[in-house]
């Protein structure tokens, strides 16, 4: 089985509304690895791109801009990704995470 059908087993992406997406990760493992002790992950990544999360359950929820909820998602998807190979996620995972999706603007 690839790591890719594992993913879309574990990760259900929705989109609620334009300021919302909903993100159910159904593998409790890798639920508590991505939301990190006391959701000190959830947390960070919360900062980093600038939105607003919410988690109960295995439901994460985040409400920002889209371009804010886009890069919030596919963090969320490159840790998953992360943990599916390597079954950690470290801090320096979740800056990573975001940072790849981000422009720098360097003068």
């Amino acid at each position: 089985m690839s790591e890719i059908s594992k993913l879309d087993q574990n990760l259900i992406v929705k989109k609620i509304d334009p300021d919302t997406v909903n993100i159910q990760i159904t593998d409790n493992q890798m639920l508590m690895i991505i939301v990190g002790q006391f959701n000190q992950n959830l947390q960070e990544l919360e900062k980093l791109t600038n939105t607003n999360i919410f988690f109960r359950g295995n439901s994460i929820t985040c409400k920002g801009n889209t371009e804010n909820l886009k890069t919030f998602s596919d963090a969320i998807k490159f840790l998953c990704n992360k943990y599916l190979l390597t079954n950690i996620v470290e801090k320096s995972d979740i800056i990573s995470a975001v940072k790849k999706d981000m422009k720098y603007e360097e003068s």
